[in-house]
């Protein structure tokens, strides 16, 4: 095997090993992380303050309307227990009686209006749950998928990095310096397989000499414009 088609070889290899590379770090990003799971986690903790500040304006307002009673229950004791019989005093315990059932019914509305919000709130707070539960289980079914994909993809960079090694010692050290300099200044792609008169990768017009000097087995050829290595495809 010529020297160019060598390099095409790594190239290949190394694109594979790219590849798989770059999928392994989005797994590793996803396993750490399901941003699904941190939504529904999010929505369910907000629907959980938000039920238990409707549980505890429910059982303030339950908590006022009973003292409000009490109080009812204390003036009509004083009101109709005979012990009172001073007529002013009387109109006076009739006049509280009436500002403390206007003031029990406005507190029943409140209490309503609490017991509306907690019932809500009950119901959001319980979807909220599903949800989370849901993609939960969703993502514990992507994890798994994903481990399995995990472990395919390192078996094959192993794969993959044991053929490098093996092709590395019959690539002339020049020539090898040269593919990793392209590497990093062509964003990984140095060898391109040239069938058209035109580079793959930057799209120059190749002339007939350097279409000429792609095909030959003996001599690097490059592109005059982006310096890729080229061999005939």
């Amino acid at each position: 095997m010529s020297q160019p088609l060598r390099l095409f070889e790594l190239q290949k290899i190394d694109s594979a090993l790219d590849r798989a590379r770059a999928r392994l770090a989005e797994i590793e990003a996803a396993l750490r992380g399901n941003p699904t799971v941190q939504k529904a986690e999010g929505e369910h903790e907000s629907a959980r303050i938000h039920h238990h500040e409707a549980q505890n304006a429910l059982r303030n307002a339950e908590a006022e309307v009973g003292a409000q009673q009490q109080k009812i229950d204390s003036n009509q004791r004083a009101l109709y227990g005979g012990s009172i019989t001073n007529p002013k005093e009387l109109a006076d315990l009739q006049h509280e009686a009436e500002a403390l059932g206007r003031h029990l019914a406005r507190l029943e509305e409140i209490q309503l209006e609490a017991m509306v919000v907690f019932e809500e709130a009950e119901g959001a707070l319980a979807t909220a749950l599903a949800t989370l539960e849901a993609a939960r289980a969703t993502a514990a079914a992507e994890d798994q998928a994903m481990l399995i994909e995990q472990k395919a993809l390192l078996a094959e960079v192993e794969t993959l990095a044991g053929a490098r090694n093996g092709l590395l010692p019959d690539i002339a050290v020049e020539g090898l310096t040269l593919y990793e300099s392209l590497r990093k200044s062509r964003k990984g792609l140095a060898v391109v397989a040239v069938s058209e008169p035109e580079c793959p990768a930057c799209g120059a017009t190749l002339t007939a000499a350097q279409a000429q000097a792609a095909r030959s087995p003996n001599q690097l050829a490059q592109c005059a414009d982006c310096g890729r290595i080229m061999v005939s495809g």
